[in-house]
């Protein structure tokens, strides 16, 4: 059953923030995986704005099925879930073209140096604390947005080359 809470309506594996402002084309779109519903819909609170909208996912295998229909700009996801880890999700995702510069913020409850250094070489752009707070996911999200438009960019450019003489 949806309910809106301010401006964000929650329904199933969505929350969309309304915005008259931003066409929705341009929305930018935050896919959310974590098996535990409280603290995707914890997330979801700490990156609520206007001009984002969120997609939930409940485990890493789904997501591989449902990539193409949600074109996430950012993927926050947890490492520990049943079925695939986030690590092996992060692996799959940077050895496909299609999804290899869409940045990945890993969050994990594991509080050990190795831990990260190993999630940032499965293809983790950041790492951070399940303890993180609101100010620190929002900060994350935004620079990977920064980067994600970078990559859209530079992308849609063709590279010109002086004459050589």
């Amino acid at each position: 059953m949806d309910h809106i809470e301010s401006n964000v309506r929650f329904s199933g594996n969505h929350a969309v923030a309304f915005s008259r402002s931003v066409p929705p084309q341009e929305i930018p779109i935050v896919l959310i995986i974590d098996d535990d519903s409280t603290a995707r819909l914890t997330l979801a609170a700490m990156l609520h704005r206007e001009d984002r909208r969120i997609v939930f996912s409940a485990n890493a295998a789904e997501v591989r099925g449902r990539l193409e229909s949600i074109d996430p700009d950012v993927i926050v996801c947890d490492l520990i879930m049943e079925g695939m880890r986030g690590d092996e999700l992060f692996r799959w995702l940077k050895s496909n073209e299609r999804w290899r510069l869409t940045p990945i913020i890993a969050i994990t409850q594991i509080d050990n140096p190795v831990v990260r250094a190993d999630l940032l070489d499965a293809g983790a752009d950041a790492v951070l604390s399940k303890k993180a707070t609101t100010q620190e996911v929002r900060a994350y999200v935004e620079a990977a947005l920064r980067t994600r438009n970078m990559y859209k960019t530079l992308c849609g450019r063709t590279l010109q080359l002086p004459e050589m003489p």
